[in-house]
């Protein structure tokens, strides 16, 4: 046997961690929880809804499909919200409530006979006037372009006055102000046609 002896290296056998599963809090437990109660708190609050404005969805529903009643953007959007609330089995409060039964009483009121007169001898009266300001503006001579852009604001008014039945106060000050362009406009060219006529 050899005097130098014989070396053995000893190889360590890599040691395997076993990560220990975190224990299941309270908190979690609450958390799983919660989120089923959750859950079943809203597929609740549908049926609740469903069951006590029923008859609001339906109207709220009815409304949103009538576009003769529904042309304001703003407005359209309130009303959608509130429906959504309801079918979506948000919490309506007293105040959402009291808005809901506002949209309806408000809808009901323009299909009384009364409202519809009313909208027709409005309608009537102001399609006569934009006929006017059309015909004085085809009067004016001004530029096919800018004649075109103005008719195109008034074609406007003409479809909401027959949707709605209405204008804004700005939209009728602003037929106001047209009205008095187009004709001190025509007066400044009979003038100028007059001036021109004496000078021959």
């Amino acid at each position: 046997m050899s005097k130098l002896g014989t070396y053995v290296q000893l190889v360590k056998k890599p040691v395997v961690k076993v990560k220990k599963a975190k224990p299941t809090t309270i908190h979690a437990i609450s958390g799983i929880h919660k989120r089923a109660n959750s859950q079943y708190r809203s597929d609740e609050w549908v049926k609740y809804n469903k069951k006590n404005f029923g008859k609001r969805i339906k109207q709220l529903d009815h409304i949103l499909k009538d576009s003769n009643f529904l042309v304001d953007g703003g407005y359209r959007e309130f009303i959608v919200s509130m429906y959504k609330a309801l079918i979506s089995g948000r919490k309506v409060t007293p105040k959402m409530e009291s808005s809901i039964t506002k949209i309806v009483a408000s809808y009901s009121k323009t299909l009384s006979p009364e409202y519809q007169k009313k909208k027709l001898d409005y309608t009537e009266n102001t399609i006569a006037k934009l006929n006017m300001i059309k015909r004085r503006l085809d009067e004016c001579n001004y530029t096919t372009g800018y004649k075109n852009y103005q008719l195109d604001f008034l074609d406007s008014i003409e479809k909401q006055v027959f949707s709605r039945g209405s204008l804004s106060i700005k939209q009728r000050k602003s037929l106001n102000k047209m009205y008095t362009q187009f004709t001190k406009k025509i007066e400044k060219n009979d003038k100028i046609k007059k001036r021109i006529e004496k000078s021959a």
